[in-house]
């Protein structure tokens, strides 16, 4: 492929500091979790639908159902950039990888041909 030179240590580098990085997206996302569930927690009970029943007290409120849905959008995205993130490091692998394969059949195809018998057109050889 003209125009590629690729260097397996330096994907293999990438690919490692890229992978470290994208396992941590786990536990910031847990942890993500746990602050918007404290937050929804002490975020007061004030509610649209008034206080609880008999003096006690409302499970929630405005902005507790807020953080609430914003947490489940917010949880779709972070699974999908985690998703994407090892699918784009898998295609990197596998990349590199039929990179490497074809220049192993490229210098094997090169080979095989050295070792084949030349032809060779010598006048008078061969006939009769």
């Amino acid at each position: 492929m003209p125009g590629w030179d690729l260097k397996p240590q330096g994907i293999s580098h990438v690919l490692k500091t890229t992978g470290d990085a994208a396992s941590k997206l786990e536990k910031y996302a847990k942890a993500f979790g746990e602050h918007l569930t404290s937050a929804a927690s002490s975020a007061g009970t004030v509610s649209a639908e008034g206080g609880g029943e008999g003096g006690e007290k409302a499970q929630g409120g405005l902005v507790a159902l807020a953080l609430s849905q914003f947490a489940e959008h917010a949880t779709k995205d972070l699974k999908f950039v985690a998703a994407r993130a090892g699918k784009s490091l898998q295609g990197a692998v596998d990349a590199t990888t039929a990179y490497l394969n074809g220049d192993e059949e490229m210098a094997a195809e090169a080979q095989r041909k050295t070792l084949q018998a030349p032809a060779v057109d010598l006048p008078g050889v061969g006939k009769r």
